[in-house]
């Protein structure tokens, strides 16, 4: 049978203030506990044993009210009674059996129409009854089925009959356990023999009996129990009167279980706010004490209280009252040791008390409330009418758990107020150390009930202790008190890193410390706080006033949590100044590395307390340490340290380990063995690696001859970390500045070659990534071709013109994926079976792609026969490819300048040709008017001879002209090499070539000496004397002032020509630099217009260049760049 209907049957309602209460009462007004038999699921199926009608009546009516009331379809079997009288029992009852007969949902029905419809009673058949029953309800939608069925016509049945009720009885208890189905079997208790009433006990789970009682039955037998060999059949009062004492006990401890169970339910709800479950409490409490009026209470002070709720109907007991204590039931309740409890008031002799004249209160009920060991006021409860029954110790008990809950409600929400306070303070950024540590200090002192917060250092192996701050003015303790350790209180938790505490001097035996002779300080509550990098502190608060008991286990704790702050921030402060030393040192630009490591280890022995410090570096794996810097070692710099890497401890340790390596005493490990110890008597040690890139170069640690007396913290292990990175960032930083340097001097010497400068890169990045063998190889993804160009390095496969598949190369690894591609494990990368693994054995690859023209041309690389136990560096692979940045624009500048070269032989080879083409229709032109001047220069006239003469100045420029465009076409290929030139030597030589326009122009030129350059002396020649021409050409009527300077520029010099002639124009300086580009017509000055085109080509070829300052009628200044000597 469902579960559902028996819910339903037995459950009680609920108040406004439980939640839910056990199924303990029906609404047909009878008691007990009803839970389902552990041998049966469900409380369905039950049995009323009755004596007479009105018992039968007052059971059964009420069950089939309720069952209509519910929709469900309810069935009765009348048989001691007739069909119309038991319709006028449930009309007396208020049931209107009308409406229910016509709707359907009650019918009443004879033993005839039911048990016996074949004749006999019919197991089966009844079964069979009750299912279609069930399945009509079902149909009509009624919510399930109730049947009550008097059962006295199985008095007619022989044995054997019965025995079949029996086992029918006994069947519906398992059939209907999915279905909305109950029943009430009906016995007369004086018509039904005892063995039958014992069998009836047997097969039905719940037993109704004296009209009101519902009893779990103990007795009942589950049907493979019921239908065995025994059935006893005696006993039958004996067992009724057990089962309705058992019942009665129940339902006692039940009740009290169950307002139990509300009480912390109400306190239990996590949204409700105090106020609300303070609430709950009282309607509770009343309910459950069967008193009026409950109410809390707060005491303002001595005199004073406040009622913060009550709940019930009193004129003078309502919230918010605040009033005086005096002549109240409070101020009663106060000033005894416990509860009062009144049932009544005339009784207790209170009739006669203001109180009772005030408050009119006959029965009253009453706890005190303490927090924090303190009197906070009262929970109460009162009626105006006396109380019959005394107070039992249930009921006591149920008052001292409530004023106990309520106690726990207010000492949660101090605790929470103080944390909440205190966090406050701990997180206002507006506050400094100082200000916090003095609110932190307030706090305690009321969270406490002590005077005073105070903070000292303490050092206990030297019984030290300095007063550093108090929160307040006490006479005789002050900041910079000092005393010994053992003279205070504070000595209690010296070292142990707990909470103390001190409630009674003299029992403790604490009656001779200065801190209680002196000072009178009779409380104590403190913590000790050890702190990294500087003194240990203690953390605590006194009075002069005795503390009433031991502090609580939440006082403890909040004492503890204030002290943790107090750690972190000292801590904080350490790391913080600490770390801006640090930065102090390594920041400072005017120190070299040398002098910020000195600084660095004195810093970190001061900070870690140890003796010793140093850097060691470790040339060669498995060789020796040298000490690179120490101090405290008694040892110079550069003396060699080792240890004996059979044990490997220390440096050795170090070295190979991730993080910082530490040991506190050697002694009883296998550290005693090692040679550091042994001779130098190391004993505790703090060690980090430092590496130099990828590579481990060494450890910086810190060490002393003696133990430690704590472990190292993971601050210094990470203070220490953090020193061995900057240390090895330096390191690194030098060495890739040192090779940065080195490369840039390599591509930037432009008296090498490149491949002189090729083989110089192989050697750098050979020393730079610590690998054998460096290449460039061409490639080609398209036709997969990988042919070998150059090489550094010996290997047999591996040498220029050697080929390969590209795919059987790791160099395919940088077209298909990175630029940078870098292989550690070729197996794992997937090359395991590839030509470059297998038959060339390379274990260790670092190459990159090189493009020309948007396309891979080559594949710069770097390689190894020996496996590489770490992977590379990102400084690494960015080295790589500033390497591969050079050599392709080595590679592209070499195809322009060979692109160049071919265009420029080109442009020669049609200079040549068109100036040698152009020369002999010249020369014929030229030969003409000669031999026109020979023969008939007497026939011309004044304008024939003009014409001719300007025919012949004419041949004369166009031969110039060609002159100097051969010259120009020939300046890159017909030019001597380059060599040492004296330019004080090439200008004397000018001189004479011009001596004739100097006499004429009464010209000066001046000089305090020129340098020697590199270069070809002709060119350099016709450069000075091209434009010495111009600067004595193109000046006013005054003689010409030149004067020639030279100035020194890195690995140039800079040459300059100035005179103060007629100027040039800025808008104009460009174009004195171009081929045939004139700035004045042949009439004013005479020239090709090549001069300065040449002596830019001469400049560019020496790999210079040359501009002009000038301004009209300032005179110009033609400057130009040779590259300088190597000396």
């Amino acid at each position: 049978m469902s579960k559902h209907l028996s819910d339903h049957t037995i459950q009680r309602p609920s108040s406004d203030f439980e939640g839910r209460f056990d199924s303990s009462r029906s609404t047909f007004d009878i008691r007990g506990p009803i839970d389902p038999n552990e041998d049966h699921e469900h409380t369905d199926h039950f049995a009323l044993i009755y004596e007479d009608r009105a018992e039968q009546f007052d059971a059964a009516v009420p069950f089939i009210e309720e069952g209509l009331e519910r929709g469900e379809r309810c069935v009765y079997v009348a048989d001691d009674n007739t069909v119309d009288e038991v319709l006028a029992a449930m009309r007396s009852r208020g049931v209107d059996v009308d409406a229910a007969l016509e709707s359907g949902a009650l019918s009443v029905h004879t033993e005839a129409e039911t048990y016996r419809r074949t004749g006999e009673f019919d197991r089966d058949a009844m079964l069979s009854f009750w299912e279609e029953t069930l399945a009509d309800a079902t149909a009509d939608e009624f919510t399930g089925l109730r049947a009550a069925a008097e059962m006295t016509w199985a008095l007619e049945a022989d044995d054997t009959g019965f025995d079949d009720l029996c086992e029918y009885e006994e069947l519906l208890n398992p059939l209907y356990n999915d279905d909305d189905y109950a029943v009430l079997c009906q016995y007369n208790r004086d018509r039904f023999p005892a063995e039958i009433l014992h069998d009836v006990l047997k097969t039905h789970p719940f037993l109704v009996h004296d009209d009101t009682t519902v009893c779990q039955n103990f007795y009942y037998t589950p049907p493979e129990e019921y239908f065995g060999p025994d059935r006893p059949s005696q006993e039958l009062d004996r067992k009724l009167a057990t089962l309705v004492d058992r019942t009665d006990a129940r339902t006692t401890i039940e009740t009290h279980e169950r307002y139990q169970r509300e009480l912390y339910e109400i306190i239990a709800t996590p949204h409700a706010s105090f106020d609300e479950k303070i609430a709950g409490l009282l309607e509770l409490g009343r309910e459950r004490l069967g008193l009026e009026i409950g109410y809390f209470t707060e005491t303002l002070d001595e005199n004073t209280f406040e009622i913060v709720d009550a709940v019930g109907a009193h004129e003078n007991i309502r919230p918010g009252v605040t009033d005086s204590l005096s002549e109240t039931y409070c101020e009663k309740l106060l000033a005894s040791p416990g509860r009062i409890a009144v049932r009544d008031a005339a009784e207790a002799g209170w009739t006669d008390d203001p109180a009772y004249e005030r408050f009119g209160l006959d029965a009253y009920f009453g706890t005190t409330i303490h927090v924090g060991g303190e009197t906070y006021g009262t929970l109460c409860f009162g009626s105006e009418t006396t109380r019959e029954a005394p107070y039992t110790d249930a009921e006591r008990t149920f008052l001292d758990l409530m004023g106990q809950l309520v106690e726990y409600e207010l000492e949660r929400q101090r605790r929470e107020r103080f944390l909440r306070e205190s966090s406050q303070i701990t997180s206002d950024p507006n506050l400094d150390f100082e200000e916090k540590l003095q609110a932190l200090f307030e706090l305690g002192c009321e969270q406490f009930g002590l005077e005073l917060g105070a903070m000292a250092k303490v050092d206990s192996d030297d019984d030290r202790f300095e007063v550093e701050y108090v929160s307040d003015t006490y006479d005789g303790f002050e900041p910079g008190l000092e005393l010994p350790l053992s003279e205070t209180y504070c000595a209690t938790v010296a070292g142990c890193g707990t909470v103390g505490s001190v409630d009674d001097p003299v029992e403790a035996g604490y009656d001779d410390l200065y801190v209680y002779r002196e000072l009178d300080m009779k409380t104590y509550l403190g913590t000790y706080i050890e702190v990294e990098g500087d003194v240990d502190r203690t953390f605590f608060f006194v009075s002069e006033e005795p503390h009433d008991g031991e502090f609580s286990d939440d006082e403890r704790t909040f004492q503890r949590l204030l002290g943790q702050w107090v750690k972190y921030e000292l801590q904080r402060r350490q790391r913080e100044a600490f770390l801006q030393e640090s930065y102090r040192i390594t920041a400072d630009p005017d120190r070299d590395f040398d002098e910020k490591l000195e600084e660095l280890l004195e810093l970190g022995r001061e900070w870690f307390g140890l003796e010793m410090g140093g850097l060691n570096h470790l040339p060669a794996r498995g060789g020796e340490f040298r000490l690179e810097k120490g101090i405290g070692l008694g040892v110079d710099d550069d003396d060699e340290l080792w240890s004996d890497p059979g044990y490997g401890c220390f440096c050795r340790r170090t070295i190979e380990a991730d993080d910082p390596v530490a040991m506190t005493d050697v002694h009883g490990t296998d550290w005693q063995d090692d040679a550091i110890h042994r001779e130098f008597g190391l004993t505790s040690y703090l060690g980090t690696r430092v590496t130099n890139g990828s590579t481990p170069y060494g450890t910086f640690w810190f060490g002393s001859t003696d133990p430690r007396d704590r472990p190292f913290s993971e601050t210094e292990r990470t203070f220490i970390e953090l020193l061995g990175q900057w240390i090895s960032y330096e390191l690194e930083r030098e060495q890739r500045e040192h090779h940065q340097q080195t490369l840039s001097r390599i591509a930037a010497d432009p008296g090498r070659s490149f491949e002189a400068k090729l083989g110089d890169l192989f050697e750098l990045g050979c020393e730079r990534f610590d690998l054998e063998m460096g290449g460039l190889a061409k490639i080609d993804p398209a036709s997969d071709s990988f042919t070998v160009q150059a090489i550094h390095g010996d290997h047999e496969q591996l040498r220029p013109g050697a080929e390969a598949p590209l795919s059987e190369t790791y160099c395919r690894a940088t077209v298909d994926d990175e630029t940078v591609a870098d292989i550690t494990d070729p197996e794992r990368a997937g090359f395991g079976d590839s030509i470059a693994y297998e038959e060339f054995g390379v274990e260790t690859y670092l190459g990159t792609r090189i493009e020309l023209e948007n396309e891979p041309d080559r594949t710069f690389f770097f390689v190894s026969t020996d496996a590489r136990d770490r992977e590379f560096t990102q400084a690494e692979r960015t080295f790589l490819h500033l390497m591969s940045q050079w050599i392709a624009y080595e590679l592209e500048r070499t195809q322009r300048e060979r692109a160049l070269e071919e265009s420029n032989e080109r442009l020669e080879q049609f200079a040549y040709a068109a100036s040698h083409d152009l020369q002999e229709p010249l020369r014929m032109v030229t030969s003409y008017l000669q031999l026109l001047e020979n023969r008939y220069g007497d026939a011309f006239d004044e304008d024939g001879e003009e014409f001719l003469d300007f025919a012949v100045d004419g041949a004369d420029r166009m031969r110039e002209m060609i002159d100097g465009l051969l010259e120009y076409s020939r300046v890159e290929t017909q030019g001597d090499p380059f060599e040492p030139v004296d330019l004080n030597a090439l200008l004397e030589d000018v001189r004479e070539d011009l001596q004739i326009q100097i006499e004429e122009t009464d010209a000066t030129i001046a000089t305090d000496g020129l340098p020697r350059v590199s270069g070809d002396a002709s060119q350099l020649r016709q450069v000075l004397q091209n434009l010495l021409e111009n600067a004595i050409q193109y000046s006013d009527d005054t003689p010409p002032r030149v004067r020639i300077d030279a100035t020194r520029r890195g690995r140039e010099w800079v040459i300059s020509v100035e005179d103060d002639g007629i100027g040039i124009d800025p808008d104009d300086q460009d174009r004195v630099f171009t081929v045939f580009d004139r700035l004045h017509s042949r009439e004013e000055y005479d020239g090709t217009g090549i001069g300065l085109a040449l002596c830019q080509r001469i400049i560019e070829r020496h790999g210079g260049d040359i501009w002009v300052d000038s301004e009209p009628g300032e005179g110009s200044t033609f400057s130009f760049t040779l590259p300088a000597v190597r000396e």
